[in-house]
């Protein structure tokens, strides 16, 4: 975490307060400025990077990264990386097909999908408990066999999402702030590359706060290991920031688990957290 702070303005002289969010199998987060930092770290688990998804696979050539939903029909149009038929689905793929399943009304706020109305790319087994949404058809795909998302995938996603949000609420609440206080968000890691914003907003993922205060600064970690590792003043310099560093420890932090639970929907339990998601193309979702 402190290689990746090397990439961005954090604790750099600068008054303003930033968030850091390396997402992960694990989400490792640090706010703060030139006077302070606090760090923590939460089990998003592998979800995002393919892992516990049934179809699920990094974002290699062959995988879905990017799913729009017909709001009539509730058909599929997807794009996989490199432009090759599909093999599986990555994170960002999984964030894109919930985020439009939700706007276009496919999808409850629970991660249900909708049973009532009729959509061939939705299949319900016998007792109604389970449903699976299919992106694409055995005559598309590599394997020749169908690749879908189920219910239990998309709640793996949903339980990773609220790990990192809430983690982030936690902190800025003990530190007497809101996302609305902060300058700014770096998004790092390698699956933060192919993050959409306005997808990981719509799924609670990240706050709803103004577009232009998000940056992707990549793999910093690497980035900056490659710095310390050539510049005497940066291993200072990381020495220094590990040093300021304050770790907080969400296991013993007794209002985890109220944040952690608020953010096990879509976006949220509190849904004027989030103002501008929108439901059906325009109507705020009640």
């Amino acid at each position: 975490i402190t290689s990746g702070l090397l990439c961005s303005e954090i604790g750099d002289g600068t008054e303003d307060i930033h968030l850091f969010i390396d997402i992960g199998t694990n989400g490792e987060l640090v706010i703060g400025n030139q006077d302070f930092l606090v760090t923590c770290a939460c089990s998003a688990g592998p979800a995002f990077e393919g892992g516990g998804i049934e179809h699920g696979m990094r974002a290699s050539a062959g995988a879905v990264d990017k799913v729009e939903i017909d709001p009539e029909t509730g058909t599929p149009q997807y794009n996989t990386i490199d432009n090759v038929n599909p093999k599986g689905i990555c994170g960002s793929g999984m964030i894109s097909l919930i985020a439009n399943l939700f706007r276009s009304g496919w999808l409850d706020a629970a991660g249900k999908l909708h049973r009532e109305k009729s959509c061939r790319s939705i299949e319900i087994n016998e007792n109604g408990r389970n449903a699976r949404y299919i992106i694409a058809g055995r005559d598309e795909t590599v394997s020749g066999q169908p690749i879908w998302v189920s219910e239990s995938d998309i709640e793996n996603i949903i339980r990773a999402k609220a790990a990192i949000y809430s983690a982030a609420a936690l902190m800025l609440e003990q530190l007497g702030l809101d996302f609305e206080s902060l300058s700014g968000i770096y998004i790092a890691g390698g699956f933060g590359r192919f993050l959409n914003i306005e997808n990981a907003i719509t799924l609670g993922l990240l706050p709803d706060i103004p577009r232009e205060k998000f940056h992707y600064i990549g793999n910093s970690s690497l980035t900056g290991a490659y710095l310390v590792l050539i510049s005497q003043e940066y291993r200072q310099k990381q020495t220094e920031l590990a040093n300021r560093m304050t770790y907080m420890e969400l296991s013993t932090e007794p209002s985890y688990m109220h944040q952690y639970t608020g953010a096990l929907f879509i976006p949220h339990t509190e849904i004027s957290l989030f103002p501008s998601i929108k439901i059906d193309g325009n109507k705020r979702m009640k």
